[in-house]
């Protein structure tokens, strides 16, 4: 187990771990026993060698016939991880992005629960069909402590961030999950991740046209 104390995992293993959990998930409710280091890196572009080399880092958990049991190893990933941990989550920054993110059932499945949601349009909030609890903006930092939030979700505009963030963190949120296209700081242990949907589609779009233009 990696209770109480800092697994020695570097990101990038975790980053895939957490892939390959995600796809033991689907073959699972697939019916699929079994599946090898190999089908598992075909599926998911990874190296097999790395597969193997990230599930070493968890410890032993055996093989079935050449490769792994699928209920095996999505449980021995859980159980080390501790993904089976509930965490209370809110969002902030109720649009379209926001909305759906508030709508999306698999946050639950795999343990978000998802609090509250906020945004600083108070109109907004009447008008969104939800049975989650959700306030305005300025109550971020007293809902967050009251309700014992350790995740934020970050879906407003640029402009409002930095400000999302530090009532957040007055209210003593322990990570930060940012969608806005702007660096936020972060005060003590906050833990930050920065999403940027819109660059990362601009960087698919700028790989294929050099692509395309190699092709030409």
């Amino acid at each position: 187990m990696l209770k109480n104390k800092k697994p020695n995992i570097p990101l990038p293993s975790l980053s895939r771990l957490l892939t390959v959990y995600r796809l033991l998930e689907q073959l699972e409710k697939d019916g699929i026993a079994s599946v090898s280091s190999s089908e598992i890196g075909k599926i998911l572009g990874y190296k097999p060698d790395s597969i193997r080399k990230d599930v070493s880092f968890l410890g032993e958990v055996g093989n079935f016939g050449g490769g792994y049991e699928v209920q095996k190893l999505k449980r021995h990933i859980s159980t080390k991880l501790e993904l089976e941990k509930k965490r209370k989550t809110c969002i902030v920054g109720l649009g379209r992005l926001g909305t759906a993110i508030l709508n999306y059932d698999d946050l639950l499945r795999n343990g978000f629960i998802v609090v509250a949601g906020f945004d600083s349009n108070i109109n907004k909030l009447e008008t969104i069909n939800t049975a989650l609890e959700l306030f305005p903006a300025y109550e971020i930092a007293e809902i967050v402590r009251r309700k014992e939030i350790e995740i934020g979700v970050i879906a407003v505009p640029a402009r409002s961030a930095q400000e999302t963030a530090d009532r957040l963190m007055e209210g003593g949120i322990k990570g930060i999950i940012n969608f806005s296209p702007v660096a936020i700081e972060v005060k003590n242990s906050v833990m930050i991740r920065n999403i940027d949907l819109l660059g990362e589609c601009m960087l698919l779009s700028t790989l294929l046209t050099f692509e395309e233009n190699a092709l030409r």
